[in-house]
């Protein structure tokens, strides 16, 4: 048996009670969470029917909400024909742009799960063949990891590099380079 002095004690129960008093606070917090998470999840799915497409306020049916953009299908079209992203001069970067295109073709990949990806980098003709054929790799890799960041396999993706050895614009200027930087999207079928 253990002997507690009545101060002891009633500094024990004091601290006790205020554990008691935090662990009620944290539970309630959890629980009031919990219900606005679920308030929010019912709010942001009451646009979208089974087939994951959204109306727009006036009914008209738009494409899937992918990664926070609402397209319809027109523009979600558009953008799938874009098979070619360009990138600025020795650089390996993606635009706003080419990553609006991009999430078009990771939703199409993983709405298609037959369907593979080879990626082909590319660049202008200034720079020595090494040096062109790692940044074209650069580029190449650069669109493979933000198509695997919306989800998209990496098996599913190939990744080439040409270099500067296949321009699409023979010219020497300008306008011709900043065609020639690009990465090329060809899809394929899973064998």
């Amino acid at each position: 048996m253990v002997a507690v002095s009545g101060r002891k004690l009633t500094v024990i129960r004091a601290l006790t009670g205020e554990i008691n008093m935090s662990f009620k606070k944290l539970a309630t917090a959890v629980i009031v969470s919990g219900v606005a998470f679920g308030l929010v999840g019912c709010t942001a799915s009451k646009n979208r029917n089974a087939s994951n497409e959204y109306t727009d306020s006036n009914g008209v049916k738009t494409a899937s909400n992918f990664y926070g953009e609402v397209l319809s299908p027109e523009q979600e079209l558009a953008l799938l024909n874009q098979k070619v992203v360009h990138f600025g001069f020795n650089d390996s970067r993606l635009t706003t742009q080419d990553e609006r295109v991009l999430n078009v073709h990771a939703k199409y990949m993983l709405d298609h799960p037959n369907i593979s990806l080879r990626i082909k980098g590319h660049t202008d003709e200034r720079g020595g063949r090494e040096f062109n054929v790692a940044l074209g790799e650069r580029r190449a890799q650069t669109v493979g990891r933000f198509l695997e960041t919306k989800g998209v396999p990496s098996t599913r993706l190939s990744e080439v590099s040409y270099g500067k050895e296949q321009p699409i614009n023979l010219e020497s200027n300008e306008v011709a380079w900043a065609e020639n930087r690009r990465a090329e999207l060809e899809y394929g079928e899973i064998g």
